[in-house]
């Protein structure tokens, strides 16, 4: 359904409390954003540029120019930079300014990160939360005021200018597909096959060139010895292949907000890059196609917006997961709670002794925007007290209205729908140990077996597999007797839920999965009512949701997570626009830096990485024999096996980078194994080593990637197995184009 600028007008007139008049200011300021707007801080340069795009490329065959990139971007200090260089250091500022397109768009913000300066509070002096002031009184000058904080906005039309000037980053629609199929895909491997999509695609929503977007935000912390003292939003840009969309040239950065503290109204620091995205919509966003030689006009499309679970209030306006609405897709299903408690759990079966709504059956579960939000939305936006708000607050489950709701429903999909599942951290919300009620009594509790001493060995089990897991797979598992309940990250819960649990541990479908839950652990008791975890109803929309998005993966918080780790590297405005200014000037970044030296490049992305034996050594009898049947497969016959050197890794199409037995075992420290390597698509769980037995000589192609074998004694089984633990979000890993290994050469 959506508004129009006369409706949401009306909204702002409806409303009382000055919260909901505070939020439709900031709706209503969104909908007349335009260019031309005196508050987007827009400078004139990069206001006439949004209109009139650059139609040549810079000139790739000026050394002096590449040069002076290069040592501008390894940042060294003025002095030193101008020393050698022929473009001076001011000049070549400007020069990266003007091809990444990252104007930096500066704005006031509370020094306590209360709220930014912008929108209705653009003309305030001093914060109305706090009370602290804007101004810096120690810089402040009769002439000129400082603020005591500031943060940055990328404008999103300026990176896709840049973007599209080069031939080969012009814009590449996979839709051969859909054209033979009739729109219906046979294997949702992308965003770009979900029916919200090609239904955007049908209705003219989205047109032949308009940009599609997805935007992402996430706190970040950038010292370890920190709280998250950083927020970062970023868009990226749909369109390519998923092997394309998902590097780092295709992620643009949208703001960074420093910290020292959470910000309590993020409205207020997404809403100038928001103003921006929707006055481009508006207008048509110029663009130089260096492919076809060609101007065009394109709309941007919003598709998605996601941020992890906890966080998806600041988006969606809803109550959150401990509410009585509390799903973040709106579907409608109503929570239970304990009596005299204000915290919401959204259990399918009532209690035995509850007195709320029905039970509801697993397969009715509603589906995802059914409840219904524009009508709910306007009882929330005409409460005329705090007892009322509060009311209908919990049986509507909508705190405020959404800061999107000031886009035009043409260049955006409806409110609730464009938010995304987080299947990310899906599995690490609401999760750690199960407490009792004093009037429960934990002996009754028939499926605990993880408790006291073999709570404790189990911990230690998962806390020695480290050896076990590639470097490639990041942080490894702490032990979760320890650390179960704080200090636990939602990628040591991936590895240990999906990794080892499995092993360790004790599958089924999903819905049967939540049903069974029911069954097992909650069992319709009131005292077990908590059991019901967010996560639990979460699961339940993954398939209705994959059908309308594509591959939740794909609009998920990995592609984040990476910028965070980048954007903590890059963090000076310099090193942010590098990867435009590459996509731009590949000649910036030569062809032949992609492979380190001393290494060989295979064909399909395999290289074969240094360092290498000196010389060739013989063969043992049975690596002999492994060879001659390799080569008498191939139709070739000799008499002895000539001797061979051994190298030390092969890196992966998909990132990785796997290491072998033979450089593993002549390091001086026992590092984390990466030379275990999955050979083919199929389902493995765990086996016994054969040893030499069964040494067999195979293609690097054959390689599908680097695994964990954890060596664990099975109950039941005589003897210990090597269970299989695969890289979670491998598929985002190739997707990303990731090799960050592959000049590594320790």
């Amino acid at each position: 359904m959506g508004w129009t600028d006369e409706d949401l007008e009306e909204l702002h007139r409806m409303a009382q409390l000055e919260d909901a008049q505070d939020a439709m200011s900031f709706i209503t300021a969104l909908c007349k954003a335009s260019l031309d707007d005196p508050h987007s801080h827009l400078p004139e340069e990069a206001l006439a540029r949004l209109r009139n795009p650059p139609h040549q490329l810079p000139g790739s065959t000026d050394l002096d120019l590449i040069l002076s990139l290069k040592y501008y971007f390894a940042n060294l200090t003025v002095n030193a930079y101008n020393l050698n260089m022929t473009y001076s250091h001011y000049h070549i500022k400007n020069a990266v300014t003007e091809l990444s397109g990252m104007v930096p768009i500066v704005h006031d913000m509370c020094p306590n990160t209360c709220l930014a300066f912008t929108g209705p509070y653009a003309d305030l002096a001093c914060c109305p939360r706090c009370r602290e002031g804007r101004w810096d009184p120690k810089k402040t000058m009769a002439t000129q005021k400082v603020a005591h904080q500031t943060f940055n906005t990328f404008l999103i039309g300026l990176q896709l200018q840049a973007l599209w000037r080069h031939p080969d980053n012009a814009e590449k629609i996979i839709l051969d597909e859909l054209k033979m199929t009739g729109g219906i895909p046979d294997v949702y491997e992308d965003i770009l096959h979900g029916k919200q999509y090609l239904d955007a695609c049908q209705s003219g929503k989205i047109k032949d060139r308009d940009a599609v977007l997805m935007l992402l935000i996430d706190g970040t912390q950038l010292y370890e010895s920190k709280c998250s003292d950083c927020w970062i939003y970023i868009l990226v840009l749909f369109g390519h292949s998923p092997d394309v969309c998902y590097q780092k040239k295709y992620v643009l950065p949208g703001s960074i907000i420093p910290g020292p503290k959470k910000p309590k109204n993020l409205d207020l620091f997404v809403v100038p890059g928001l103003q921006h995205l929707h006055a481009i919509q508006a207008e048509g966003l110029a663009i130089w196609d260096g492919a076809q030689q060609k101007e065009f006009h394109s709309n941007p499309f919003l598709f998605v917006a996601t941020v992890d679970g906890p966080g998806m209030v600041f988006l969606t306006g809803l109550v959150g997961h401990h509410g009585k609405m509390g799903c973040h897709l709106y579907c409608g299903l109503q929570g239970h709670h304990k009596p005299g408690a204000p915290t919401y759990y959204p259990a399918l079966h009532r209690p035995h002794d509850g007195h709320d709504h029905p039970d509801v059956l697993i397969h009715q579960i509603p589906h995802p925007g059914s409840f219904d939000y524009d009508h709910n939305l306007e009882h929330v936006i005409c409460c005329m007290t705090n007892a009322e708000y509060e009311l209908v607050c919990l049986e509507t489950g909508i705190s405020k209205p959404s800061i999107f709701c000031g886009f035009d429903s043409n260049h955006i999909l409806l409110i609730l729908l464009c938010f995304s599942s987080d299947i990310m951290h899906i599995a690490a919300i609401n999760t750690g140990s199960f407490r009792a009620e004093p009037t429960d009594d934990k002996s009754t509790w028939a499926w605990a077996v993880l408790k006291k001493e073999i709570w404790k060995a189990h911990g230690a089990l998962i806390a020695d597999t480290t050896l076990y897991l590639p470097g490639s797979f990041d942080r490894p598992p702490c032990n979760p007797a320890e650390k179960i309940s704080s200090g636990y990250k939602a990628w040591e819960w991936l590895l240990y839920l999906y990794g080892m649990a499995p092993a360790t541990l004790s599958h089924g479908h999903l819905l049967d999965f939540a049903d069974e839950f029911k069954e097992i652990y909650y069992q319709s008791h009131m005292d077990h009512l908590h059991f019901v975890r967010p996560w639990v109803h979460s699961i339940t929309h993954i398939a209705p949701e994959t059908v309308n998005k594509g591959p939740l993966i794909c609009s998920s918080q990995w592609t984040m997570e990476q910028t965070i780790s980048n954007l903590t590297q890059e963090i000076h405005l310099q090193n942010v626009s590098v990867n435009t200014i590459k996509a731009i000037i590949p000649s910036i970044e030569p062809a032949q830096s992609k492979h380190p030296k001393g290494s060989q490049p295979l064909e399909n992305g395999y290289v074969l990485l240094g360092c290498r034996e000196q010389t060739a050594h013989p063969v043992c009898q049975c690596e002999a024999d492994a060879i001659l049947q390799y080569l008498s497969k191939c139709g070739i016959h000799i008499a002895t096996v000539p001797s061979v050197t051994c190298l030390a890794r092969l890196h992966l199409p998909n990132g990785q980078v796997a290491c072998s037995a033979w450089k593993e075992n002549g390091m001086s420290r026992q590092p984390r194994m990466a030379h275990n390597v999955k050979s083919s698509f199929q389902m493995v769980f765990a086996c016994c080593y054969q040893g030499d037995i069964s040494l067999k000589l195979v293609e690097v192609s054959v390689i599908h990637s680097v695994v964990a074998m954890v060596l664990h004694k099975f109950p039941g089984i005589d003897g210990t197995l090597f269970y299989m633990i695969e890289h979670p979000g491998l598929d985002v890993l190739k997707m990303r184009g990731m090799n960050k290994d592959l000049h590594d050469e320790d």
